[in-house]
C-alpha cells in the first residue's frame, strides 16, 4: 500500500511538472505585440473584403477601404496564414501595436487554443529548413528523438564511466589526483557555452591543420555532427559526477573499515575496487539525475551551435519555431528526463541496501 501510494505521488508530480512546462513554454504569449483580433489584407481585383470575410469563419469587415478585418480573439496570426492560402489574396498580416503590452487574456486564449488542439490530436506544424515543406510535429518527433539519442546516450554513458575512472585514479595516485582536481576546478569556472565553442573551434583547427575535411561541424542535409555534441554532453556531466565521487571516495577512505582493511595487508587499489567503489554507488545514483539534466542542457546548446535539428536544436533555432510546437518539444524533453529518473530510481532500489535498526 505504501509503495503504491508512493508511485501515485510520483506520477502526480510528473503530471504537475508537464503542466508547468506547458504553461512556461507559452509565456511568450503573455507579451502581446500585435492586435489579437484584427488583420489587414491586400486583395486582387477578383477578391473583396466581404468575400474574404465569408471564407474566414467568424470574421467581419471593419474597414473595406483598407481591407481591415476583425477575427476571433487570439487568432489573428492563424487567420492571416489562412488568408494567405486563399486565391485572390496577395498579402495578409497582423497589425502591430504601438508598444508591447502584458495581456493575461491573450495568454489564456493561446493556452486554451493549444489545449483544445492537443485534445483533438493537433500537435502543431513547422516548416522544415531543408525543403521548406510544412511538417507535422508528431511525425518529426521520432526522427528528432533518434537523432538526439545517437549522441546523448553514448555521451552520458561516457561521462559516467570517465568520471568513475578518474575518481578512482585520483584516489589511487595523489599526484595525479592534484592535477585532475585542478582541471576540475578550472572546468567548473567555465560556462557551458564556452566549452562547446572551444570544442567546435578545435574541430575546425584540426580540419585546417590536416588540410582536408575531417569533422562535421554543422548539420548538412541528413549528415549530423556526432563528435562535437558527444564531447559536449560527456564533458559537462563528467565534471559534476567526478566532483561528487571524489568527495564520496575521500569520505570512505577515512572510515574505520578502510583503515582495518589496509592494516590487514590489502592494497589501496584492492580497497578502492572491492569496498569503496561499491559503497559510493549511492552517491553516484544521487548525482546522476542532476548530471542528466546538465547533459540535456548541454545537448540543447550543442545542437543549436551545430545547427542540428534535434529536440534541443528545435527549441532554440528560430528557423523551425512555430506558434504551437515549442511546448510539445519541451514536454518531450521533460518526458525523456523523467524516464532516466525512473531508471535511476529503479537502480537505486536494486543496488543500494537499506539497513534499519531493530526496535
Amino acid at each position: 500500500m505504501i509503495e503504491l501510494r508512493s508511485i501515485w505521488k510520483w506520477v502526480g508530480l510528473g503530471i504537475f511538472t508537464l503542466v508547468c512546462i506547458f504553461l512556461l513554454s507559452n509565456v511568450r504569449y503573455l507579451f502581446m505585440s500585435v492586435h489579437p483580433d484584427q488583420i489587414r489584407v491586400s486583395l486582387g481585383p477578383d477578391m473583396t473584403a466581404e468575400k474574404l470575410a465569408g471564407v474566414l469563419p467568424g470574421s467581419k469587415v471593419v474597414d473595406p477601404k483598407i481591407a481591415l478585418l476583425a477575427v476571433p480573439y487570439g487568432k489573428a496570426q492563424e487567420y492571416a496564414l489562412t488568408a494567405m492560402t486563399t486565391r485572390g489574396v496577395y498579402r495578409a498580416s497582423t497589425i502591430p501595436l504601438d508598444h508591447p503590452v502584458i495581456s493575461w487574456r491573450y495568454y489564456a486564449s493561446q493556452v486554451q487554443n493549444q489545449t483544445t488542439g492537443l485534445l483533438h490530436g493537433d500537435f502543431g506544424t513547422f516548416r522544415s529548413p531543408t525543403n521548406l515543406k510544412e511538417m507535422r510535429v508528431i511525425d518529426a518527433i521520432p526522427d528528432m528523438l533518434l537523432r538526439t539519442c545517437t549522441y546523448f546516450i553514448p555521451g552520458l554513458l561516457m561521462a559516467i564511466v570517465l568520471s568513475i575512472v578518474l575518481a578512482l585514479a585520483a584516489s589511487l595516485w595523489r599526484g595525479f589526483g592534484k592535477v585532475i582536481d585542478g582541471v576540475h576546478v578550472l572546468l567548473l569556472g567555465l560556462p557551458d557555452f564556452l566549452l562547446i565553442v572551444l570544442i567546435q573551434l578545435g574541430a575546425v583547427y584540426v580540419t585546417r591543420a590536416l588540410g582536408h575535411y575531417v569533422l562535421l561541424v554543422v548539420q548538412v542535409g541528413d549528415k549530423t555532427p556526432f563528435l562535437i555534441p558527444f564531447l559536449a554532453i560527456a564533458l559537462i556531466p563528467t565534471v559534476t559526477i567526478y566532483g561528487a565521487l571524489r568527495v564520496a571516495m575521500a569520505r570512505e577512505l577515512g572510515q574505520d573499515y578502510v583503515i582495518t582493511a589496509l592494516a590487514k595487508g590489502l592494497t589501496r587499489r584492492e580497497v578502492l575496487m572491492g569496498h569503496v567503489l561499491r559503497n559510493v554507488m549511492e552517491d553516484l545514483l544521487v548525482i546522476l539525475p542532476k548530471a542528466t539534466t546538465l547533459a540535456l542542457a548541454s545537448m540543447a546548446v550543442a545542437e543549436a551551435i551545430c545547427g542540428i535539428l534535434g529536440l534541443g536544436g528545435f527549441i532554440i533555432s528560430p528557423a523551425v519555431q512555430s506558434i504551437s510546437t515549442i511546448s510539445i518539444i519541451c514536454m518531450t524533453l521533460a518526458i525523456l528526463a523523467m524516464l532516466f529518473h525512473v531508471i535511476y530510481a529503479l537502480l537505486h532500489k536494486r543496488v543500494v541496501i537499506r539497513t534499519r535498526e531493530a526496535g
